[in-house]
């Protein structure tokens, strides 16, 4: 049997048959919630909806917010999909939730691809058909959320990285920095991100180290040519650098005030943890500021609660940790409840599976294979995104974000247990 299960081998096409199929599966079932959970009518929209309308109307980049118009609320791929989405459609759900679907199942594939660089293609096969019929996956694909791209984007910066060879090294660098940067236009925490890459980059980019750090520089100045139009914008609208985002001060002081912490945006309750957390005085002077007299207020008041409890500070990100891998009292508080009992089942086996795959590449280095550096770059990317997301605060999709990475050894879990079985 051939454990790599590479071109050469005889079920090479009946594996891409088969990847065709689960693509399908992929479509079909993120078509089936999306008419399921009626969004065709009653459509799930975010910030996001009203930026692309005002765009469309011609009232700019604006989102208003606390009393104020927003013009660098959020990062600008999203909307700006959305925006030309409409304007090729009209402003009907069904375009929109169609490119959902063709992302959602995009991913799916891409997740394949992604493993079969680290694991046979048999593993990478079950690991793109949990991608398919992942719960969590499949429920955000029907909401009209940045979600699905970011998802997207972040395996397609690890795609990059798996992809950098000796062959055409320059060129394949070049992509990854494009692909960072396409990532920090959707969420920028890709950058937390930056030094297992380049930790990877060195590794992969045979020469000396002249020629590793001028790859490094190749990253870096891609993915600032990408970002670099949208912060020239933003300085230009503000007087100031902003990197992607005016809003990051927010999500700061959300996590780390000194009114009111629960590790959620949300309260026990299921109501949002904004300005009415703090007293009404404090709420009439962030209200009387403009957007980044906002910001800088938030900015200011968090790290002076920082600064003045840095114990508290620690316990606080250690639990919002804790809450990234597991659930948060807040968790589910806005669906039914046996959702976050199924989707807490889920989340339990597929960690499981991740370390079945771990402990195979530990005590069985032939059956058990995987390669080992891919190995610590994915684990090392999650580990670095739940690092710096736990320093803001915590909600479900944010671990979600993730999860086509652990599905990658925990579908090399699932094979392996059954390659053992058949033996």
């Amino acid at each position: 049997m051939d454990l790599r299960g590479n071109a050469s081998s005889p079920r090479a096409l009946d594996h891409r048959r088969l990847l065709v199929g689960i693509c399908l599966v992929a479509f079909v079932v993120r078509l089936g919630a999306l008419i399921a959970l009626d969004r065709l009518r009653h459509p799930d929209v975010w910030e996001s909806e009203t930026i692309a309308l005002n765009l469309l109307q011609g009232r700019g980049f604006v989102f208003n917010f606390l009393g104020v118009d927003y013009r660098s609320y959020m990062e600008p791929l999203y909307p700006a999909l959305c925006t030309a989405v409409y304007a090729i459609t009209g402003h009907h759900p069904l375009g929109l939730g169609l490119v959902h679907v063709i992302l959602g199942t995009a991913l799916v594939w891409l997740v394949f691809a992604c493993a079969r660089r680290i694991s046979p293609e048999g593993a990478a096969l079950v690991a793109a058909s949990l991608a398919a019929i992942h719960p969590g996956l499949v429920l955000y694909t029907t909401k009209f959320h940045p979600f699905i791209l970011d998802a997207l984007l972040l395996v397609a910066v690890l795609a990059g990285c798996l992809w950098i060879a000796s062959a055409h090294v320059w060129r394949r660098v070049a992509l990854l920095g494009i692909l960072i940067g396409l990532c920090m236009l959707t969420r920028p925490t890709v950058l937390a991100c930056a030094p297992i890459i380049g930790w990877w980059v060195c590794k992969r980019v045979p020469g000396n180290w002249r020629r590793r750090g001028l790859a490094l520089a190749l990253v870096a100045g891609c993915a600032a040519a990408v970002i670099m139009p949208w912060v020239w914008r933003n300085y230009v609208v503000h007087g100031r650098f902003l990197l992607t985002r005016s809003g990051s001060p927010m999500v700061l002081w959300i996590g780390n005030n000194p009114y009111r912490f629960t590790g959620s945006a949300l309260t026990p309750e299921g109501e949002a943890i904004l300005i009415n957390a703090a007293p009404l005085p404090v709420r009439e002077h962030i209200l009387s500021l403009d957007e980044l007299g906002q910001q800088d207020y938030f900015l200011k008041e968090a790290l002076d609660h920082i600064r003045a409890h840095p114990g508290a500070f620690l316990q606080r990100w250690f639990l919002k940790w804790r809450y990234f891998w597991w659930f948060s009292p807040q968790a589910g508080l806005l669906y039914p409840s046996w959702w976050l009992r199924l989707y807490q089942v889920v989340s339990l086996a597929l960690m499981v599976c991740v370390a079945l795959a771990i402990w195979a590449h530990w005590r069985d280095p032939v059956r058990g294979w995987m390669d080992g550096q891919a190995l610590v770059l994915l684990l090392g990317m999650c580990a670095s995104i739940a690092l710096l997301q736990s320093v803001f605060y915590i909600e479900g999709r944010h671990r979600l974000a993730i999860e086509p990475f652990l599905l990658i050894p925990a579908g090399h879990g699932l094979w392996w247990l059954r390659w053992r079985q058949a033996q």
